[in-house]
């Protein structure tokens, strides 16, 4: 071709003075090929693109043919063979010219305003082709500059020409030979501004993506595209570290031990502690994501390519890891958890007064909800604050935890939006516990929860209730907050046994719940002996955890089974022609009728049972306050085949229209700002 080149191999060789053509090695598996070329014009075409020609030839004596890819701003717009004729190629006894290759990158592709936002490189090593000497010389550059940050997942620095502080210098990064990052230096440095470089837009700062191995030995260079100089400590070598094995460990243990004085102690404390700092800080840095937010935002604001916009992320509170088997706030946690998965939120949990175990941590990740738990976050506000903007909302199941780190989430994370949900309002499960009990020390309780419970609605952006009754007090109560309906998905039971082959009537609940275990009392000492008294053979089976030995104790009573907890209680429950729910106090939605329903099992009820649903009167038949009511009841749909066969439907039919997980998916939508709702509206 008869051009110098004004490019080396490296981008780091060109000077004023020389231009001496390239040979990049290429090594296939037996390490025997390279390849040379050129980049020998760019050229912008009006109305059409960007023109980029040039050659690369395999010089191993294969003939291989070399395959090429366009970068813009280190991204790939174009791929193809090197294989168009051009007689100028040909070698006589070597090349036969066919090693020639053209682009046209459309404007649309790549609205670049200068030749130095592309190159072209070979693939698949990724080493960049030189430019031919008809391109322009680069006018001589007055180099200043500083690598400030370098690490296996970012690079970041400034590099200005000081003779023409106006114009801004590219950056060229390469790993280990290969160009792997191309971008303008103009982003803004406050603090160059502010010591007088101009108006301090010199800046760079890119993500690796995927970081660097840790695993390999790595050499990072960051080049002046322009100059193809060496910006101050270039290259930088990444050894491979060390596995973090019991022989380091026993090092450290040793190392740790051996320090005899109280000044040896407080430094080893010291630098421990910092270490812990920054390996959770780096860990928070993983686990929020930024890395991909950063390709995101860098993307954009350079006009490249862009990575695909990172999911919303909502962080879910509780008091402990949810687990279905245990309580119907588990239940609906759950359901909400996933409902958010469903709108494309990448759901994150932690626990906030019991901590995970391993365990709890792997069910939730089976769902693909990300588990936070110590030793890396012992506590929620350390999370709050090591992952400070990360997340776009926040969950707070029970204004306990909405009370607590509400505020805390304000101040680390401004931006997102806070949910509290109610499993049930407390101070109005107290308030009716104090009644029934007679109680009165409890109504002073009842008032703070009240308080509390009242104070975090105002502070919430949204709350979100299952009841419609708890939603109607709250609203009353603080008018001005945004308050939601959401129940919980309810997953469709096998069907129960036929009717002759099932026999008892059971009661589930949690134990550990204040009204579970009144109605349990009141169940076996007043409403199972009328049961007995008309149907002799009927037998009560009580089930569920957290028993206390007042529980157990019942089943030395005639006809009644104390069974606990039983792991296949959807198989159980298949064997039962009713359920019964006698509660006298309480708050929120039951999950022990809602479950009998999705069982296709009756459920008879006290209205405290049932309160905050909108029930057929197939159902709302089966509703009752006295114990003689509640017994009799019970007969009837033990004996009556027809009549609980209607109500067995009509529950199942209430639970897959009213409790799907596509009503649970549009309920929470509609919470979080993400369906029909402005997000910004209730800010």
């Amino acid at each position: 071709m008869g051009k110098r080149s004004v490019f080396s191999a490296t981008l780091r060789a060109m000077s004023a003075e020389s231009f001496p053509p390239a040979t990049f090695p290429v090594s296939d598996k037996s390490g025997q090929s390279a390849v040379t070329g050129f980049i020998d014009t760019i050229t912008h075409i009006p109305g059409q693109g960007w023109h980029l020609a040039g050659w690369a030839r395999d010089t191993s004596g294969r003939n291989a043919v070399v395959t090429v890819a366009v970068l813009w701003h280190g991204e790939p717009v174009a791929e193809g063979p090197a294989i168009a004729f051009r007689e100028d190629l040909v070698v006589p006894g070597q090349a036969d010219g066919c090693h020639a290759f053209e682009f046209l990158i459309p404007e649309a592709t790549a609205p670049a305003t200068s030749p130095a936002a592309f190159d072209v490189v070979t693939l698949p090593d990724r080493t960049p082709l030189a430019r031919s000497a008809d391109q322009p010389r680069i006018k001589p550059v007055s180099l200043r500059s500083s690598v400030d940050v370098i690490g296996r997942d970012r690079v970041a620095g400034w590099v200005r020409d000081d003779g023409a502080p106006e114009s801004r210098l590219g950056i060229v990064v390469t790993v280990d030979g290969a160009l792997v990052r191309r971008v303008l230096a103009n982003k803004l440095r406050a603090d160059l501004r502010d010591n007088g470089f101009g108006d301090g837009r010199y800046g760079f700062d890119l993500p690796l993506a995927p970081p660097l191995s840790a695993d390999t030995d790595h050499t990072v260079a960051v080049i002046c595209a322009e100059t193809g100089e060496d910006l101050p400590g270039s290259p930088f070598h990444f050894a491979a570290t060390r596995r973090f094995n019991e022989t380091f460990r026993q090092h450290v243990r040793q190392t740790l031990s051996g320090l005899t004085s109280g000044a040896h102690r407080e430094q080893a404390l010291q630098f421990l502690s910092a270490e812990l700092t920054g390996l959770r800080r780096q860990q928070g840095r993983d686990d929020a994501r930024l890395l991909a937010t950063e390709l995101h935002r860098e993307a954009r604001r350079s006009g490249g390519k862009e990575v695909g916009p990172t999911s919303d992320r909502i962080l879910f509170i509780d008091d402990r890891a949810p687990d279905p088997t245990r309580d119907a706030g588990s239940c609906a946690l759950l359901s909400h958890m996933q409902a958010a998965r469903a709108l494309g939120y990448d759901v994150c949990f932690i626990a906030s007064v019991i901590d995970a175990t391993r365990a709890s941590a792997r069910e939730l990740e089976k769902l693909g909800i990300t588990c936070f738990h110590p030793p890396t976050w012992p506590d929620v506000e350390m999370l709050l604050r090591a992952q400070a903007g990360s997340f776009d909302a926040i969950y707070f199941h029970r204004l306990s935890n909405a009370s607590r780190y509400l505020s805390l989430a304000r101040h680390y994370i401004p931006g997102a939006r806070l949910i509290s949900g109610v499993a049930d309002l407390a101070y109005l499960r107290i308030e009716r516990q104090a009644m029934i009990e007679g109680r009165p020390e409890l109504r002073i309780l009842a008032g703070q929860e009240r308080v509390r419970e009242h104070m975090a609605t105002w502070a919430s952006h949204a709350v979100i209730t299952h009841s419609s009754v708890e939603a109607t007090l709250l609203g009353r109560a603080v008018p001005t907050a945004h308050i939601h309906v959401v129940p919980w998905h309810i997953p469709e039971k096998p069907a129960p046994l036929p009717f002759p082959d099932r026999h008892g009537i059971a009661f589930v609940a949690h134990y550990g719940h204040a009204p579970n275990l009144d109605a349990a009392k009141w169940l076996s000492e007043d409403i199972f002996p009328l049961i007995r008294e008309e149907f002799p053979e009927a037998e009560l089976l009580l089930i569920g955890s957290a028993m206390p030995d007042v529980i157990v104790r019942m089943g030395d009573l005639p006809g009644i089974r104390v069974l606990g907890h039983v792991s296949d209680l959807t198989g159980l429950l298949r064997t039962v022609r009713v359920t019964i729910a006698p509660l006298r106090f309480g708050a929120g939605i039951k999950s022990k009728v809602l479950e009998s329903w999705a069982a296709g099992l009756p459920c008879v009820a006290t209205p405290m049972a049932v309160e905050g649903l909108e029930l057929p009167p197939a159902l709302s038949g089966c509703v009752a306050s006295s114990a003689e009511a509640l017994a009799a009841l019970t007969v009837m749909l033990c004996r009556d085949r027809a009549k609980a066969e209607a109500v067995s439907e009509a529950g199942f039919d209430y639970v897959r229209s009213h409790l799907n997980a596509d009503v649970v998916r549009t309920s929470l939508g509609r919470a979080l700002g993400t369906l029909s709702h402005d997000r910004a509206a209730d800010r």
